[in-house]
């Protein structure tokens, strides 16, 4: 197993497309030029993004890891580089179950008072969204918000080359 995070390229769009709508998470703001992308041997395993909203608020999003190489540290490898790319506050919308695991890269549970409102707005969409798919099924999802703090020193989006595992 040869394991690289990298930047997306334009041409890694369809994929991440498709890796979307297996996940079945949030199809909308997919922008190829947002994510980080895992590879094994040149096959796309695994991504997530930093969604910028429009009042500037940066989101991450669209996590996910193939079934096959999960319980490998993929996730946690794709986050700790996004991190190490931001150094300003950061947000995120899960199921409240995923919250301890956020929890250990420096996130903490938001009240809505206090998101900006961009922000409040996709989580009233989530919400919305998943109450109304909670209904037509037995898996009941409970979105919560999460935020991390800013800090100095963070490389910039832009400023890391591929890393290899």
């Amino acid at each position: 197993m040869s394991i690289t995070i990298r930047p997306a390229v334009e041409a890694d769009q369809p994929t991440i497309v498709a890796l979307v709508r297996q996940a079945r998470i949030n199809p909308r703001n997919l922008h190829w030029s947002r994510f980080l992308v895992v590879e094994d041997s040149g096959k796309i395993v695994g991504m997530r993004q930093v969604k910028v909203h429009k009042g500037g608020t940066r989101e991450v999003a669209s996590g996910f890891v193939r079934p096959e190489y999960r319980r490998q540290g993929l996730s946690a490898q794709l986050m700790n580089e996004i991190l190490a790319r931001e150094s300003g506050p950061l947000y995120l919308l899960c199921d409240k179950k995923w919250s301890p695991y956020y929890e250990q890269f420096g996130f903490r549970h938001v009240a809505i008072a206090d998101l900006p409102a961009d922000f409040r707005r996709e989580y009233r969409i989530a919400r919305t969204i998943t109450g109304l798919m909670s209904l037509f099924s037995s898996r009941k999802v409970h979105v919560i918000s999460m935020k991390r703090e800013g800090w100095e020193g963070g490389r910039g989006v832009n400023e890391l080359s591929n890393s290899t595992i």
